[in-house]
């Protein structure tokens, strides 16, 4: 199908349009900048900004001769998340990850006080732990709900510790002060383990998935038996390749990696 003047020229234009907010998008730019940028004639630039500013696409700062995005961007990424199903969006990355640690591994989110396994990547190995699909555990005995803990407030924290009955699931249970004193550092570091605290013989590693906001919506997080997860692979390797899987899953949401 061949395209007329016309329609060349239109979509010449859609392209430059995207190519601004794209600019944008990285940081405020001048006029001058984007025309550096661009290419183009001062006068096209000008009509292009003009129509975009009038739609709301972008917004001028005349105090700083910036132009920024604007709200209609804003109001998009927020459709787009509204309709965004985040096992879908997650499942590639959860199958990636499980590929690499040859361990299952799960998308978590949390409910009132309690974790919520909802999508998973499950690996078929000789010797395997009960899946955790569908299930719900307590968030002081599960690396995923150590790391919505973390994420608290002071006095949502209060509220928890009041609130919930503590059960002691194993030895290796943590008391509540034990886990307390445990969540600062979860927090600074960004992830969290289980060693045989809700069942025996069986570990975890957990990081958080940020939406644009920054709050915390989800966690990805790797269970092994604890013969064939030691430890220091949890807090080195694991921890890194989760890490990257949940920085992946946090830019489908919005979060724009630093």
């Amino acid at each position: 199908m061949e395209h007329s003047h016309k329609d060349i020229y239109v979509i010449q234009n859609v392209h430059l349009a995207l190519d601004i907010l794209f600019l944008l998008e990285k940081k405020p730019h001048t006029v001058e900048k984007l025309q550096e940028e661009l290419r183009i004639s001062k006068s096209k630039l000008q009509k292009l900004l003009n129509f975009l500013h009038e739609k709301e696409w972008i917004s001028y700062d005349g105090e700083n001769k910036l132009y920024r995005l604007g709200i209609k961007n804003f109001e998009l990424g927020m459709a787009y998340l509204n309709h965004l199903d985040i096992k879908k969006v997650s499942k590639p990355i959860l199958d990636e990850i499980a590929k690499k640690v040859k361990e299952n591994v799960y998308l978590t989110t949390r409910v009132a006080y309690e974790v919520l396994y909802i999508e998973r990547s499950e690996v078929d190995r000789n010797v395997k732990i009960l899946s955790r699909y569908g299930r719900v555990l307590p968030l002081y005995a599960s690396a995923s709900g150590k790391i919505y803990l973390a994420h608290f407030d002071k006095r949502e924290l209060e509220d928890y510790f009041r609130t919930i009955k503590w059960v002691k699931h194993t030895q290796n249970t943590k008391t509540p002060a034990e886990l307390m004193g445990r969540l600062p550092k979860i927090k600074e570091e960004g992830y969290a383990t289980n060693l045989e605290e809700y069942e025996e013989e069986v570990v975890s590693s957990a990081v958080p998935v940020h939406d644009y906001a920054g709050n915390v919506k989800y966690t990805i997080t790797v269970v092994a038996p604890s013969y064939r997860m030691k430890k220091e692979d949890l807090l080195s390797w694991v921890k890194d390749i989760l890490k990257e899987g949940a920085l992946k899953l946090s830019e489908k949401l919005g979060r724009i990696r630093k």
